[in-house]
C-alpha cells in the first residue's frame, strides 16, 4: 500500500554539500551535548511559506517542499513529509 522512500544525504544535492552541513550539526550537538534535533519547515512563526533566509529545512536537506521536517540524531536522519512529495 505505502512505500517507504529514504534519502541518504552521502551525495551532494545540485552542488551544495549536504553531508558536511549534516555532520557541522551532529558536530555541533555533541560539543552541546544533545541527542538529537529536529528541523521544521516552518520559521519561528510557524508560517507555512517561509522567506529564503529561513530555508533551514532545504538548506540541511535539499527539500524545497512546503510541508516536512528532519530528524537529526547523533547517527541517524531522516526526512518526514506529506504524500504530496513523491520524487523530491
Amino acid at each position: 500500500m505505502f512505500e517507504a522512500h529514504f534519502q541518504t544525504f552521502e551525495e551532494p544535492e545540485a552542488g551544495v554539500a549536504l553531508a558536511a552541513r549534516l555532520a557541522a550539526l551532529r558536530e555541533e550537538l555533541a560539543r552541546r551535548r544533545l541527542t538529537g534535533f529536529v528541523i521544521p519547515r516552518a520559521d519561528q512563526q510557524q508560517n507555512e511559506y517561509v522567506p529564503p533566509s529561513e530555508e533551514r529545512l532545504a538548506w540541511l536537506t535539499g527539500f524545497t517542499g512546503s510541508a516536512g521536517l528532519a530528524v537529526v540524531l547523533t547517527h541517524e536522519a531522516a526526512v518526514f513529509v506529506d504524500g504530496r512529495y513523491t520524487l523530491q
